[in-house]
């Protein structure tokens, strides 16, 4: 089972083909998708700028979204194929990415999935616009706190698992700024124990069809 993750940048032409056919993919969890073309079938959910949209595309159709609470035009987009559910992450920059809602977001709707549909085996992936790094820089955060590190550690401590770690054990860039040339590690995915343990490749294309690179994992089920 591939599964990929990638912000699209909207650009208008050349990702979904590049994510459905040059990289194999059986899902695609995409933030700041581009238009969908022709003969894809995918579900998507609108952040606060109608342009930005999250979207999930599952290459067998049998796939589900699953009805969440408003998000308030975050953009957070909930969706289940057979025994595995999908949360697929914009963080929305019109709010702040690491104080509430978003981190709420994500722990209610884990704890809806686990007490509503008793699910085990659950994949968070996206573009949080986050580092770890950002913690040393004053830019980001106040001397003497770690507001970015504890967000992850919470996800962490939801019982989850970071992918990229698993075989790539240094941040590794997904993300291009216009200015400056910081090597930034935005976009993370996410799992819990079972699919981690089923992990078996991962790993981050470089492609200049976007200004991020998609993440791609192989799990073996």
């Amino acid at each position: 089972m591939r599964v990929i993750s990638w912000n699209m940048n909207k650009r208008k032409e050349g990702c979904w083909e590049f994510a459905i056919n040059n990289l194999n993919s059986d899902f695609v969890m995409a933030q700041e998708a581009s238009p969908l073309i022709k003969g894809i079938n995918a579900t998507e959910r609108l952040t606060t700028n109608k342009r930005n949209r999250t979207t999930f595309y599952s290459r067998d159709k049998n796939y589900q979204e699953i009805k969440m609470e408003d998000d308030r035009g975050m953009g957070l987009l909930v969706t289940s194929y057979k025994d595995i559910y999908f949360i697929n992450v914009y963080a929305n920059l019109d709010f702040t990415p690491v104080n509430p809602p978003l981190l709420g977001f994500i722990s209610k709707f884990v704890s809806h999935l686990r007490h509503r549909h008793d699910a085990k085996n659950i994949i968070i992936a996206g573009d949080f616009n986050m580092d770890r790094r950002m913690d040393d820089n004053p830019r980001f955060a106040k001397k003497g706190t770690y507001p970015t590190n504890d967000f992850f550690n919470a996800i962490e401590d939801m019982g989850f698992y970071d992918c990229v770690r698993k075989q790539i054990s240094k941040p590794i860039q997904t993300f291009r700024p216009v200015k400056g040339n910081f090597p930034w590690e935005l976009d993370h995915m996410f799992c819990t124990k079972e699919l981690y343990d089923c992990l078996k490749r991962i790993s981050v294309q470089d492609t200049k069809l976007s200004d991020h690179n998609p993440i791609i994992a192989d799990f073996d089920l």
